[in-house]
């Protein structure tokens, strides 16, 4: 049980996200203690609101981990050169141009960019006709494009509530304040006050400096993506067309051989006693 329990990740995780917590939530009490008191009576903020306030801080430091993370992700995956490889185009457009179709199956079908993907939907389809090609691959066209645009869209999500967590930051430090002028009677001191004060700053500050880079990050990708995709699929649509010309010839032989095998018409004789009564 133990082997199992240290072997998980997340357990391990959160047990040093507990630590963490614990310890920050020990010194924030201690720093309490050292900075609020006063000559008559020592203000100690409520634990429950110190607990809620780190954990607003732990919420914004893995935001903040999380948009770290989907950006270098982004770095790394969202490039021409990744997305669009001119050895892979060129390769495809060999194979086309050599009507190697066979083993334009077999590359398409295992690489990973988005012209060999876009492509296998459609020649998977070349038995259906050449319109059936195309929807096969608009259709993966549109999927890629979304997989890429999900991606990122999680730095729009964190963008949009970094602020919000802050702001409840605020509201948190806010009350802290209040709480402490109530508990001094209405006498408290600038260091019973700044506590509280200076969490509520605090808290906006880092719900903005979690959102801005966010939303920067967002809208940078965004747009890098919806040119790189545009490239890929006016490409994707030229090599398609390509593809017409063989079917366009294979299509009169098909109708000929067709029309072979649909028998001849013949012509119905007439009887004589119907033309002999007509004379009459």
């Amino acid at each position: 049980m133990s082997r199992s329990y240290s072997s998980s990740k997340f357990r391990l995780a959160l047990l040093g996200l507990l630590m963490a917590f614990s310890v920050l939530a020990l010194g924030h009490t201690a720093f309490a203690q050292m900075g609020g008191g006063s000559a008559t009576k020592a203000y100690h903020p409520n634990p429950i609101l110190v607990g809620l306030d780190y954990t607003v801080i732990a919420v914004l430091a893995l935001a903040s981990l999380a948009s770290i993370a989907l950006i270098i992700d982004a770095l790394i995956h969202i490039r021409a050169s990744k997305i669009l490889p001119v050895e892979t185009t060129e390769h495809v457009r060999t194979l086309i141009n050599a009507r190697q179709f066979k083993d334009l199956m077999d590359f398409t079908s295992t690489d990973e960019s988005f012209v060999s993907k876009a492509l296998y939907a459609a020649v998977r389809r070349a038995h259906l006709g050449y319109s059936a090609m195309r929807d096969g691959l608009e259709s993966e066209i549109a999927d890629q494009t979304s997989n890429l645009f999900r991606r990122v869209e999680m730095l729009n999500v964190i963008g949009n509530i970094g602020p919000l967590i802050g702001l409840l930051g605020t509201v948190l430090g806010m009350i802290m304040a209040f709480m402490a002028l109530h508990y001094t009677g209405g006498h408290a001191k600038v260091t019973d006050l700044s506590y509280g004060i200076a969490t509520a700053l605090w808290h906006t500050f880092g719900g903005l400096a979690v959102a801005i880079p966010s939303l920067i990050a967002f809208g940078f990708f965004r747009n890098k993506i919806d040119k790189i995709t545009a490239r890929a699929a006016m490409l994707s649509e030229e090599l398609l067309e390509t593809l017409r010309p063989a079917e366009a010839k294979a299509s009169p032989a098909a109708a000929a051989s067709a029309e072979s095998r649909t028998p001849a018409a013949r012509p119905v004789p007439r009887r004589a006693g119907a033309d002999s009564t007509k004379e009459a």
